[in-house]
C-alpha cells in the first residue's frame, strides 16, 4: 500500500508541474499588461517601466519561470501585483469557501443523483419511471449552472427576499471561534455565524449541486445496470432472497468501486463549477479570486490559484485509489 501511495505521488508531480507550466506561459500569452492595470491608463512610460522592474517582469522568461516553480515547491506564490499582500495567505482565507461549497453541493448531487439514478435502473422495464428519470438528468445536463444560478437569484433572493443576493458569510468567525474554543464560552455568536454561512451557502450549493446530480444520475443508473446483471446477483435472486437485501446488501455494496470513480470525478468537476458559481453570487472564494486575477493580469495570484485547484484533485483521486482496496478486497496494489 505504501509503495503503490508513493508511486501515485509520483506520477501527480509531472501532472502538477504540467499544469502549472501551462497556466504560467498562458497568463504572459494573454495580451494586457499587470503595470498598466495596476497604474491605469494614465500612468507615464518611465512610470510603467519602473513597476515592470520592480516586479521582475523584464528578466528572462526562463529565469521567471525558473524561479516561479522552486517558490511554488516552498508554497510561496508570491504578492499580488494589483492588491501586495501574499498570495498565500489570501488563498488560505478563500479556499474555505470553496471547501464548504464542494462539500455542500457534493452532498445535494448525491442525494438527489444517486437515489434517481438507482431508481432509473431498477425500474428500467417501467417507461414512465425509467423515462422520467433520464429526461430529468438530461434537462440537469443542459441546463448551464450560471443560467440556473441566476434563476434562483431572481426568484428566492429578488422577488420572494429569502436568501442574500451575495456574499459568503462570516466563515471566518466560525473558523476562529473553533480554532480558539470559544464555540462553548459564545454559543450564542457560533450558531448565529454558522446560521448566516449556511443562509448564504443554501442557493450557490443548490446550483451547482443540481446541475451536477444529472451527472451523478446517469453514471450511477449505468454502475448499477452493470451490476444488477451479474451472475452473483441472479444466484442471490435465485436463493429467494427478498428484493431488498439484493439490493442493499449485494448490489449497492458492489456499486461501491463505480460509486468511488463517480465521486472523485465529481469533485473535479464541481472543483471547475466553483469558477461560475462563485463568480454567479459574488461569493468570496478561489473561483472568483481566480477569474479577478485573471482580469487584472495577477499572475502570482492566477497561478497560485490553479495549483492549489490542480493539487486538490490530485489529493482527491489519490484518496479514492486508495478506498478501491478498503471497499474491495479483491483489489492489491501492484
Amino acid at each position: 500500500m505504501l509503495q503503490y501511495i508513493v508511486r501515485r505521488l509520483l506520477i501527480a508531480i509531472p501532472m502538477l508541474l504540467g499544469a502549472m507550466s501551462i497556466v504560467f506561459f498562458a497568463m504572459r500569452i494573454l495580451p494586457g499588461d499587470p503595470c498598466l492595470a495596476m497604474m491605469g491608463d494614465e500612468a507615464t512610460r518611465a512610470a510603467l517601466q519602473d513597476c515592470i522592474r520592480q516586479l521582475g517582469l523584464d528578466r528572462p522568461l526562463l529565469v521567471q519561470y525558473l524561479d516561479y516553480l522552486w517558490k511554488s515547491l516552498q508554497l510561496d506564490f508570491g504578492r499580488s501585483l494589483l492588491f501586495n499582500y501574499t498570495v498565500s495567505s489570501y488563498i488560505l482565507r478563500m479556499f474555505p469557501h470553496t471547501l464548504l461549497l464542494v462539500i455542500a453541493s457534493t452532498i445535494i448531487a448525491l442525494c438527489i443523483g444517486l437515489p434517481t439514478g438507482i431508481i432509473s435502473a431498477l425500474n428500467r422495464r417501467n417507461p414512465l419511471i425509467d423515462y422520467t428519470s433520464r429526461i430529468v438528468a438530461l434537462i440537469g445536463l443542459s441546463m448551464p449552472v450560471f443560467w440556473f444560478g441566476i434563476l434562483l437569484l431572481i426568484a428566492f433572493s429578488l422577488y420572494w427576499d429569502l436568501f442574500p443576493l451575495i456574499g459568503g458569510g462570516d466563515l471566518s468567525t466560525v473558523l476562529e471561534m473553533l480554532g480558539n474554543g470559544e464555540v462553548f464560552e459564545y454559543p450564542e455568536d457560533f450558531f448565529a455565524a454558522v446560521l448566516d454561512v449556511l443562509h448564504h451557502l443554501v442557493l450557490p450549493a443548490f446550483a451547482l449541486g443540481i446541475t451536477l446530480a444529472a451527472t451523478v444520475s446517469r453514471l450511477s443508473r449505468s454502475a448499477m445496470l452493470e451490476v444488477i446483471s451479474q451472475d452473483y446477483i441472479r444466484t442471490a435472486r435465485s436463493k429467494g432472497l427478498p428484493e431488498r437485501v439484493v439490493i442493499y446488501k449485494h448490489a449497492l455494496r458492489n456499486m461501491m468501486i463505480p460509486l468511488l470513480t463517480i465521486i472523485g470525478l465529481f469533485v473535479a468537476i464541481a472543483l471547475t463549477g466553483t469558477v461560475l458559481t462563485e463568480t454567479v453570487f459574488s461569493r468570496p472564494g478561489l473561483g472568483k479570486m481566480l477569474v479577478d486575477a485573471i482580469g487584472a493580469r495577477d499572475y502570482p495570484l492566477a497561478q497560485g490559484a490553479i495549483t492549489v485547484f490542480t493539487m486538490t484533485i490530485i489529493v482527491v483521486n489519490l484518496i479514492v485509489d486508495v478506498l478501491y482496496a478498503v471497499f474491495d478486497p479483491r483489489i492489491t496494489y501492484r
